[in-house]
């Protein structure tokens, strides 16, 4: 898959900034069926169609055997998002369980080829978790098989699982296994870590409607996902209880009562709804426009990795929920919850514009990677005057007070960010300037320069940076940082 890694290089190791839990890996076998007749027919059940039930493997075997043909990747609602985060670039680590086999392997090779650490994902003798999702009409129906397989309980997870992260992301599909969903939380919120909830299907809720609301109301969740149906059946309504504009705004409403920070119900074609804790106001954000649906396998999945890395980008929740419309209509376009270099290309030119979608399609992938970073921060920080510069201008130099005076001057008189390459010199007085002017500063910083790293410290503020390993990458982004629009050059240099 094509990734954009955007909070640093993959070549930099760090602690995950997200650490998920996965009870049981997952391997989807991807069926696309040709009408509801044709579904009703591989559906020996009287399930609803559209749910997720579990079923013994003879039936997926017979499903498979009866389709014919199927594409077969890495699943889990839990994994899906960890693969999105990790395709934003969000440092992100898997804890979980697979079995010895060779569903177990391809699991283990998509989600590394994606970027997400998976050296807590333990093996244990048996088979792993398969799945058959029954593509119809661009609506998905699932059966899942967990036959013999093994699972990780509450006592594997060590006290230092979430240690270093910001956040942990957890599915309430971990209630299948006692006291894993509650272990989880309570680990992380000693690791100081926030925790975002899924609410993982109608199925789940229903079955574990006491755990959920126990949970809920114990004030250890600080975000939480749902789809529409969900939000009804956790305050058991039903489709008659809906508000008049068809949304479950009773289940946004209890969810925002007790988590710290965001409930966000998310509703298909019709965009989310989000709220925050103890705010009166409803924030609704309308889904992406001209998309084409192929399958919605992963759509909540992925909404909820554009939503979280937004979180962590420090976005408002308007924002965050646009972001995330953002990722769920580019999964939508193609078959699973994986996407492809064009899917990224669609998110990321509708994310930054243009250039940053020709970035997705042409450029090798390490330019690419930082390229999309440099982006990501002038979309958060806002084009403004670029300062370029000799590195050799000293503080005791006349001219180093007029460089400071220029860059606080320019900064009142624009009132927008002045950027730099962050070196010293001439680019150092101007930010320093700007900074006493009280106006936004940044910086896309090279991390070699003739064969020495200058990795530094910075006078720029945390946050306000990019790292480059290539020079090209720098100067085409630096040119990008400055406001075409402003009523003067935006350039200066000395």
């Amino acid at each position: 898959m094509a990734a954009s890694p955007l909070l640093a290089h993959p070549a930099v190791a760090l602690r995950p900034l997200v650490v998920s839990v996965q009870a049981q890996a997952i391997v989807d076998h991807l069926c696309v069926i040709k009408d509801e007749a044709e579904l009703r027919q591989l559906i020996a059940d009287d399930n609803e169609i559209g749910g997720s039930h579990r079923v013994q493997l003879s039936e997926i075997q017979r499903i498979l055997t009866a389709t014919g043909e199927y594409f077969s990747k890495a699943g889990g609602s839990a994994s899906n998002t960890t693969r999105g985060l990790a395709g934003f670039g969000v440092p992100t680590q898997l804890l979980g369980v697979r079995g010895f086999d060779e569903w177990g392997t391809l699991f283990i090779s998509s989600m590394k080829r994606a970027g997400v650490d998976v050296s807590q994902v333990v093996v244990k003798p048996g088979p792993t978790g398969r799945a058959c999702i029954l593509s119809c009409g661009g609506q998905r129906t699932m059966r899942a098989c967990f036959d013999g397989c093994q699972r990780l309980d509450a006592p594997e997870l060590r006290p230092e699982s979430f240690e270093g992260a910001q956040w942990a992301f957890l599915s309430a599909y971990c209630l299948y296994n006692p006291g894993l969903l509650e272990r989880s939380v309570e680990l992380a919120r000693q690791a100081g870590c926030q925790v975002a909830l899924d609410l993982a299907s109608f199925e789940v809720i229903r079955s574990f409607r006491a755990n959920l609301v126990s949970l809920l109301e114990s004030g250890t969740v600080d975000v939480c996902f749902c789809n529409e149906d969900e939000a009804l059946e956790l305050v058991g309504g039903s489709a008659a209880q809906r508000g008049a504009d068809g949304t479950a705004e009773a289940g946004l409403q209890y969810l925002s009562q007790h988590v710290n920070r965001l409930a966000v119900v998310t509703l298909g074609e019709k965009g989310c709804l989000i709220k925050e804790h103890g705010a009166s106001e409803l924030i609704g954000m309308p889904a992406c426009s001209g998309v084409k649906v192929v399958d919605t396998t992963g759509a909540g999945d992925l909404f909820a990795a554009g939503f979280l890395y937004s979180l962590i980008q420090g976005y408002s929740p308007r924002r965050c929920g646009e972001i995330g419309c953002m990722a769920g209509g580019a999964v939508v376009q193609t078959l699973g919850a994986e996407m492809g270099r064009d899917q990224w290309s669609w998110l990321h030119q509708r994310m930054h514009g243009e250039l940053a979608g020709a970035v997705v399609r042409d450029s090798a992938a390490a330019v690419q990677q930082e390229m999309l970073a440099c982006y990501a921060l002038i979309e958060q920080k806002g084009r403004g005057v670029v300062y370029y510069g000799s590195a050799r201008l000293k503080q005791s130099s006349p001219h180093w007070a007029r460089a400071v005076e220029l860059g606080r001057e320019v900064a009142n008189l624009l009132g927008c960010t002045t950027w730099s390459g962050g070196g010293p010199g001439m680019m150092e007085a101007a930010t320093l300037g700007a900074l006493e002017a009280g106006k936004p500063v940044a910086g896309i910083r090279i991390q070699r320069e003739a064969g020495t790293k200058v990795l530094t410290a910075s006078y720029l503020p945390p946050g306000c940076q990019v790292f480059c390993r290539f020079l090209s990458s720098r100067k085409v982004a630096l040119v990008d940082s400055g406001g075409w629009e402003l009523p003067c050059a935006v350039g200066l240099a000395t």
